[in-house]
């Protein structure tokens, strides 16, 4: 049966105060499951859907978003982050930009939006520069006191002079980074710090961290020597990984005295040019030397 047109109204109006009347929880659930460029598009379902989107605390800018942009144009790649940053309202508590696929150079506009996040409260932090191996790390980054998670790919970290630490961070992951001494190198505060994992960095030696509540360090090809002796107050170490091409348990000692120090260390795995061993709860499992 046909509807006349008042009951068409009718229907229609039902249909728009189901989608309003939806908790905000839900529907921030639901926003939180689309890209970016489709939560925006939602604006155009209600009233009350139509500033929602400008409100979402995670921005995830993935390889598949930024491609899909950079495709076009590198202009409207920028104009088009720019816009989501510039209507974003509240706090950004998560924000992911992978360009490991695109290049940018110089870097003025990478450098901006870091401004923008660190200022509007960024808590977890991912940032993949795997096309772009010079992108030195602005202060701000290190001078941002809300991050809890910070993930980092192919930039240069040197931290600036002075430098308090990170005070709530909590994981720290840092991949094909390359480390460089500051005129006044130091040791890096860390209170919160939990897990630590450092993959085929350069210059490691110049990283000195300190937490006493970490309970995993994961160094996995990263090249020189990393400071031990900086993880020697780590007394909640539970899981300990280092793994490299490089000849860094030369000294035994060091490496001695490290093991000596970490009293609940349930998972140890060593490997290199001149050690592999794999240790867990208190079991040597497997023991070989080379070159000794």
């Amino acid at each position: 049966m046909a509807l006349n047109d008042s009951e068409r109204v009718d229907v229609e109006k039902d249909r728009e105060d189901r989608i309003s009347a939806l908790p905000k929880n839900v529907i921030d659930g639901i926003l939180e499951l689309l890209p970016v460029e489709d939560a925006a598009r939602t604006s155009i379902l209600s009233k009350n859907w139509r500033y929602i989107w400008v409100m979402l605390p995670n921005l995830v800018l993935n390889k598949l978003f930024c491609n899909k942009l950079a495709a076009r144009s590198q202009y409207v790649f920028k104009d088009n982050v720019d816009k989501i940053l510039l209507q974003h309202s509240g706090d950004i508590v998560k924000f992911v930009l992978d360009l490991s696929e695109i290049v940018l150079s110089p870097y003025p506009d990478i450098d901006r939006w870091m401004i923008y996040i660190t200022r509007n409260g960024v808590k977890e932090l991912t940032l993949n520069m795997s096309n772009n191996t010079t992108y030195n790390l602005p202060s701000y980054i290190f001078n941002c006191p809300t991050l809890t998670h910070l993930e980092l790919l192919s930039c240069v970290f040197k931290p600036p002079t002075p430098f308090l630490g990170f005070p709530n961070l909590v994981i720290l992951r840092l991949e094909k980074i390359t480390f460089v001494p500051t005129t006044e190198f130091g040791v890096i505060n860390a209170p919160l710090l939990v897990r630590l994992t450092l993959i085929y960095c350069n210059g490691t030696k110049y990283l000195n961290i300190v937490s006493s509540r970490l309970n995993s360090l994961v160094v996995r090809k990263s090249y020189y020597d990393i400071e031990l002796s900086c993880f020697m107050n780590c007394k909640n170490l539970i899981i300990l990984y280092l793994v490299t091409s490089n000849p860094i348990f030369g000294d035994r000692s060091k490496l001695q005295k490290l093991l000596l120090s970490l009293p609940i260390l349930e998972v140890l795995i060593l490997s290199s040019s001149f050690l592999e061993v794999q240790f867990h709860k208190g079991f040597l499992l497997h023991s070989t030397a080379c070159g000794i």
